[in-house]
């Protein structure tokens, strides 16, 4: 079967809410008509996410779990489960989504119209001055800069985890992503802007800072900034090499 839109969802511990996030999910595809497979990437969580998932299979056209082994303790591996889901993805479009809802739902119809305008890859951009507060506004400020400095200039916001791309696009940007840590999203975007795709970039205002956090990383605010500072000299010094010519 052909969809219009897979929606790529990486989970790790997420049983609390994930139950709430497929229901709005499940309701807001019904009213807006859209033809769309749901994949939830999960990394064996030992909550019982992927049994809570299977409660809602009956509410979608296609859900499927997708089972990623144990996470190591420790490792971030967001990364590699969205990898793993957009390669896998049937629709016309590919959009990979937090299971927090942070970014709200109806900018999936912006996402898709910036993909039927013509662009390869459509992504959510917050205002993070507004959106992060304290320490954490101070360290994504200063690590956008280097960021826009060094790899991806004029693109405000590479970390929101709403990112929709065409199908033909995913097969060829996302076999070359080398990077499952915090870096990925950088690295996806350096990939494309390489492989000179337009990139659509879509204002988010109404972005809600999710007091838990992100259940796949776990990480404290510096441990992952310097991660992802490692992860921008990689990226960098790899398309100085001409890493990404496949």
């Amino acid at each position: 079967m052909s969809y219009q839109l897979s929606i790529v969802i990486p989970t790790y511990n997420e049983v609390q809410r994930i139950g709430a996030t497929l229901q709005s999910l499940s309701e807001y595809l019904d009213k807006q008509k859209i033809n769309a497979e749901v994949m939830v990437l999960d990394a064996d969580s030992p909550d019982g996410t992927a049994s809570e998932v299977a409660k809602y299979t009956n509410k979608f056209k296609s859900l499927r779990v997708v089972s990623m082994g144990p996470k190591p303790e420790g490792k971030f591996v967001k990364g590699l489960q969205v990898k793993k889901g957009m390669l896998g993805a049937k629709g016309k479009y590919v959009l990979f989504m937090d299971a927090d809802l942070a970014t709200p739902l109806k900018y999936i119809e912006q996402a898709i119209a910036e993909l039927n305008s013509g662009k390869q890859v459509a992504i959510c951009v917050r205002n993070l001055q507004k959106s992060h507060k304290g320490l954490r506004r101070l360290i994504s400020g200063f690590g956008n800069t280097l960021v826009q400095t060094l790899l991806l200039p004029g693109i405000a916001d590479t970390q929101c985890g709403f990112k929709a791309f065409t199908n033909e696009a995913v097969q060829v940007i996302f076999p070359l992503q080398t990077i499952d840590s915090w870096g990925f999203d950088m690295e996806i975007l350096a990939i494309a802007r390489k492989k000179g795709y337009s990139i659509g970039l879509i204002d988010v205002p109404d972005w809600k800072d999710v007091k838990e956090g992100s259940k796949i990383s776990g990480s404290s605010p510096i441990k992952a900034s310097l991660q992802t500072f490692g992860d921008l000299l990689k990226i960098r010094w790899q398309l100085l090499r001409g890493k990404y010519k496949s």
